[in-house]
């Protein structure tokens, strides 16, 4: 029993220090000047390299496509960040034109958040980008390499409702 718990130990400290990095790594790959290579069918691909967003940014803009509209306040939470930080992407992405502000219509206090068509096509690029990036990194690693992470995914998708 002692074992199996230390074991277990092992593959939390080994995940949690893996997986944070291929995300970062995946995101750093994505070059916001230059177009990436696969995505020369995408015109639009120039609104993410004006964007010059931050991973906070793009992470905004996700949460608002996912949910179609959110109150400041909800945003904050959803990010985890304090809601002054909320307010300056908000007001950075609202003047390039990647959302919209509203006032609610029964309380005029409350102010609802939500993308452009912009907004969205930015994050789809992005996400476009980034499975790009990542494919190209699978397709270095060998084939016994890509079956272990095929026969993994089923477990780490389990993680995820535990």
């Amino acid at each position: 029993m002692e074992n199996v718990r230390q074991e277990t130990a092992e593959l939390a400290r080994s995940l949690l220090g893996v997986m944070p990095k291929i995300v970062r790594r995946v995101i750093a790959d994505v070059p916001l000047e230059d177009e990436p290579e696969g995505l020369e069918k995408f015109p639009n691909w120039r609104d993410v390299t004006e964007l010059r967003a931050t991973p906070g940014q793009i992470s905004l803009l996700r949460v608002l496509v996912e949910r179609e509209r959110c109150t400041m306040q909800e945003l904050a939470g959803q990010l985890g960040v304090a809601p002054s930080t909320v307010t300056a992407m908000v007001k950075r992405l609202l003047a390039q034109g990647y959302i919209e502000r509203t006032r609610d219509d029964t309380d005029w206090r409350s102010v609802w958040v939500k993308p452009t068509e912009r907004g969205r096509m930015v994050v789809v690029l992005f996400d476009c980008a980034q499975q790009a990036s990542l494919q190209r990194r699978l397709s270095q690693l060998s084939d016994d390499e890509r079956t272990s992470l095929v026969a993994a995914l089923p477990a780490l998708r389990h993680l995820l409702e535990v």
